[in-house]
């Protein structure tokens, strides 16, 4: 068949196709690969929040000589947290550090830096889950010290009833259990143990309000501990106020999309009735992420106080758009909440040793608050990227939110997510891939908002770009900017990129 004689048979069925849509123009397969469906779905109710780590300072007298951080650097901690709006926060400690095994409270010494924590915690009704590292034994670790039980009780009861501290609702005793670095060197018995020691003891006082987090696993990059969850579940019941678990995950793990796969075992193996939340996140670089790896122990050698237990990343821009990557992939998984490793770098030092003499810290921070006392370093008291993603994450998905999920397109990368609270709104969109996409958000059920826009991108160099006060704080790129969800709000995500969308103060 000639050209010609295709070109006459072929264009009347053209022309048929073309009339038949006249009236109604197909949804092309690029169009429907651009649509970000805001839907109905509720993912999760009543989040408890995100939030960090907070606590230690355990070092300050070594350090400084004093018993704790100056007010000035304490009143610079608590703006740079009052932005960040935290709901929800850990604090962790340990006999001798704030009391000791007699049961006496040195309330002018080692609790100071504990007392202006919980007070801080107490005066914005920030819920915290309260522990200890380890458990205290009487020869073989199986064998658990009764003193230390009633003493490290008899503190929780100070503290909750004594000092008033009632936004403690957990108690989180022995951090990462199934470990052979914890100090039930990973037998999940000797835990179990503890906690309904700890819980019996607690029945002496008035203290049946607060429940256990746990199991308090170390899970990294696997799905291969949820036993632990279903033993946990058999033994405490309702004791257990939140299930939890400790993730440090590959780069790949998150960036890949298989992160939320991984969640979503736990998740699924959670009770029904009760929440689960990530009570550590950060990031560990193995030879899988071999360039960050490599980078990471370099930037470790190159700086005397960095510790061997430091993630130097959190120099870069990039870092943020990984954590806002996870912590989105944890609240489209159900998790109700996540607490980012960590605070800031002056709370602990490293190695974990006991060289309570050691000068290096743990580089994890969004900050390190004795930069200029510690290091001789004043630049190293200023904020680092990542807490502008991570803040807006925590302060604009308060506790009580409801959280919906987001359909998305076939775009490596992208993720999404919506929470509402009180009659608003905050929409999260992330792109972790090196590819610019352009997108359409959708909803029927969110209809007309008016909210603000922040933006974040990372640069290649370590740099973003992104609005910031004075202060260094997150603001808007645009106010009051209308999004029609109905007809599609049409933006532009660049690869390495965060939005967030809000209509919340």
């Amino acid at each position: 068949m000639t050209l010609k004689n295709i070109f006459t048979a072929v264009l009347p069925m053209l022309l048929v196709a073309a009339s038949c849509n006249d009236d109604e123009p197909a949804f092309t397969s690029i169009e429907k690969n651009r649509e970000v469906l805001i839907t109905e779905e509720l993912v999760s109710t009543n989040f408890v929040g995100n939030g960090a780590q907070w606590g230690g300072y355990d070092m300050v007298p070594t350090w400084l000589g004093t018993e704790t951080l100056s007010d000035a650097d304490w009143n610079t901690l608590f703006k740079r947290i009052d932005f960040m709006r935290p709901p929800f926060l850990r604090i962790v400690t340990n006999s001798g550090w704030s009391y000791d095994n007699d049961g006496v409270y040195d309330e002018t010494t080692k609790t100071l830096s504990l007392f202006k924590m919980l007070d801080y915690a107490k005066e914005r009704n920030i819920e915290i889950t309260y522990g200890e590292w380890g458990h205290s034994s009487t020869g073989d670790i199986s064998t658990i010290d009764m003193d230390w039980i009633e003493k490290s009780v008899k503190f929780l009861n100070h503290l909750v009833n004594e000092k008033g501290y009632t936004n403690i609702k957990t108690i989180n005793i022995i951090n990462e259990p199934n470990g052979d670095w914890s100090s039930t060197k990973g037998d999940y018995n000797i835990w179990k143990n503890v906690q309904l020691a700890y819980l019996e003891e607690m029945k002496n006082y008035s203290l049946a309000d607060i429940k256990v987090m746990g199991p308090d696993i170390a899970v990294f990059n696997t799905a291969s501990q949820t036993e632990w969850l279903t033993k946990t579940e058999a033994d405490l019941g309702d004791n257990v106020g939140l299930y939890d678990i400790h993730v440090y995950p590959q780069q790949q793990l998150i960036r890949n999309g298989e992160f939320a796969q991984m969640l979503s075992a736990y998740k699924k193996i959670t009770p029904a009735d009760k929440r689960i939340v990530l009570g550590e996140i950060g990031f560990k670089y193995t030879e899988v992420d071999a360039q960050l790896k490599l980078e990471n122990e370099e930037a470790i050698a190159n700086d005397p106080y960095a510790g061997e237990d430091s993630n130097m990343m959190i120099y870069k821009a990039f870092y943020g758009i990984d954590m806002a990557d996870a912590l989105i992939q944890a609240m489209r998984e159900g998790f109700s909440g996540s607490l980012v490793w960590n605070m800031d770098d002056a709370m602990y030092n490293s190695p974990d040793n006991g060289d309570y003499q050691s000068d290096k810290l743990k580089r994890w921070g969004f900050w390190n608050i004795l930069g200029e006392e510690h290091t001789g370093n004043v630049s190293d008291e200023d904020i680092r990227p990542y807490f502008y993603p991570v803040s807006l994450l925590t302060r604009f998905f308060p506790a009580g939110s409801d959280i919906y999920n987001v359909e998305l397109p076939n775009k490596k990368g992208l993720r999404a997510v919506v929470g509402t609270y009180n009659g608003k709104q905050t929409i999260a969109i992330v792109n972790s891939h090196y590819s610019t996409y352009e997108l359409n958000l959708k909803s029927d059920f969110l209809g007309n908002i008016t909210a603000n826009k922040y933006s974040y991108k990372s640069n290649a160099d370590g740099s973003f770009v992104g609005k910031v006060d004075e202060n260094g704080f997150a603001t808007p790129i645009e106010n009051n900017k209308e999004l029609n969800f109905t007809n599609g709000v049409n933006m532009t995500l660049e690869g390495e990129s965060f939005i967030l969308f809000t209509n919340m103060e």
